[in-house]
């Protein structure tokens, strides 16, 4: 989630010399008895440390701003810290300090009638109640924070809800709500120059064109959000962006290029101190390795994730969802004759990770990409078949008659000995699936196949577009952002 913070830069200086010009402001403030001066300073102070992922450091700022609020009868100053401590506490997976900051908060405002503040807090508090899957009053906080937002004409904190709320809606199987959020949210980013909101929007919208099947979008929206988030070096969004990317990349065969963006995004993970983001990177690189049959590895990050959801308040079923997966890796573990008890490698996983990511790409992973279809065609055949079997079927023949010289164009080069016998005759079966998607049929491969997991990526992409509730509503899709 995206969480507003205030935003006010001090020239040109380096993020150390604003601290070091901040911690001399507030020593002579101090002295000077400067309330004004004094608040102002511990709020940057605890805005930069943040951003530096000294998560500790910003707390103490936080904590003194509390302090001295109530001590100077500073409501609205008391009401922003206890807003900024919620932060805190959601970053680290503590769900219900978080709650309870945030409501201490909202009610001071309330008192009050700050309305900027309000918006701001209950924004908050609505990606607190989706991280809690209460999604009722998440809803309501999002829509009530968009309405302030508008009222007071607070045009940052409209694109970050905006964004924020295109990813409830896309959570929750409405696309083309999702989009309108996702696309009007980018408009104002434009508009307010808000590069670090642009580059977050643009990560969950490739993200969301990902989940459609629309592989080639997505890998230019990812591209885009890279070169905007890492100007703005924001570790957390970066890791978020980078496990996504990696996950296309591996989907699409490419499993030197997701190895690393899946060891860039857990070390950004790990330096944000953003557990739950590193928990998702796990998740996915323990698949990774999983389908390169490293179950050891991958066992290690299934165990390490359900260590850090331990200390995050995350649902019961979301561990048991973990402890599946070490259950059903150990078993295939035992088949092979390897028996491993969890409770043995679980103090060491984070080491057998770490070396497993230092070592270079193993046989199997670069057989995988050996022979296969190059990115840039494997995306663009599949958004061509993906975007005929949802918003463009009148494109059927056209995108059919290409498949079919694709195909020949195989048969021949493997007929002359030009491609290799094994990965040819897989690309041959791929096209085949393709061609069965776009006549309406049912299209299978086999789970050890190279092209499986895109192939069942498009075919989830395919059924999400049209299980969306509100896609009969319209008569065009909307415009890609």
């Amino acid at each position: 989630m995206i969480l507003d913070n205030e935003k006010e830069e001090q020239g040109q200086m380096t993020l150390s010399e604003e601290i070091a010009y901040y911690q001399k402001q507030l020593e002579k403030q101090r002295i000077e008895g400067d309330r004004d001066g004094e608040m102002l300073s511990l709020f940057r102070l605890g805005l930069l440390f943040q951003r530096q992922d000294c998560l500790d450091q910003a707390c103490d700022y936080y904590q003194q701003a509390l302090v001295r609020s109530r001590e100077y009868g500073m409501r609205l100053k008391e009401a922003s810290a206890l807003s900024s401590l919620g932060t805190l506490h959601q970053r680290r997976g503590e769900r219900e300090q978080a709650l309870m900051v945030y409501r201490q908060a909202l009610n001071i405002q309330r008192e009050v009638g700050f309305l900027p503040g309000e918006g701001t807090t209950l924004g908050r508090l609505a990606t607190l109640y989706q991280e809690m899957h209460r999604d009722q009053e998440a809803l309501i906080c999002y829509r009530e924070a968009l309405a302030i937002h508008r009222e007071v004409d607070n045009r940052s904190g409209q694109g970050t809800t905006l964004n924020n709320l295109g990813t409830f809606y896309q959570e929750h199987g409405q696309i083309q709500r999702a989009l309108r959020c996702f696309q009007e949210a980018l408009l104002i980013q434009h508009e307010i120059g808000d590069q670090r909101g642009r580059g977050a929007t643009l990560s969950k919208l490739a993200s969301l064109y990902f989940s459609l099947g629309q592989i080639q979008h997505a890998h230019v929206l990812y591209q885009e959000a890279l070169l905007l988030l890492r100007r703005e070096n924001d570790n957390s969004l970066l890791a978020l962006t980078l496990g996504g990317l990696g996950q296309l990349y591996q989907t699409c065969l490419q499993a030197k290029e997701a190895l690393r963006c899946y060891r860039e995004a857990l070390e950004l993970a790990r330096l944000s101190q953003d557990r739950e983001r590193e928990a998702v990177v796990l998740s996915n690189l323990g698949i990774f390795f999983a389908f390169f049959h490293q179950t050891r590895v991958a066992l290690a990050c299934f165990l390490r994730m359900l260590d850090l959801l331990s200390s995050c308040q995350v649902s019961a079923d979301q561990r048991r969802e973990v402890e599946g997966a070490i259950g059903l890796l150990c078993e295939h573990l035992a088949e092979e004759g390897i028996l491993i008890e969890p409770e043995e490698l679980a103090p060491r996983a984070a080491e057998v990770i770490a070396a497993a990511l230092e070592r270079p790409p193993t046989q199997a992973m670069r057989a995988m990409s050996r022979g296969a279809l190059a990115l840039e065609m494997l995306a663009f055949l599949s958004e061509a078949v993906v975007d005929v079997c949802t918003i463009h079927p009148e494109a059927n023949q056209e995108v059919r008659l290409m498949l079919q010289r694709a195909h020949n164009i195989l048969r021949s080069r493997l007929a002359n000995g030009l491609a290799g016998a094994g990965t040819g005759h897989q690309e041959l079966e791929f096209f085949e699936a393709l061609q069965g998607l776009l006549d309406g049929q049912s299209a299978h491969l086999p789970p050890r196949h190279r092209y499986q997991p895109l192939l069942e990526t498009l075919k989830r992409g395919i059924s999400l577009y049209f299980s969306d509730p509100d896609r009969r509503q319209e008569k065009h899709a909307p415009g890609r952002g």
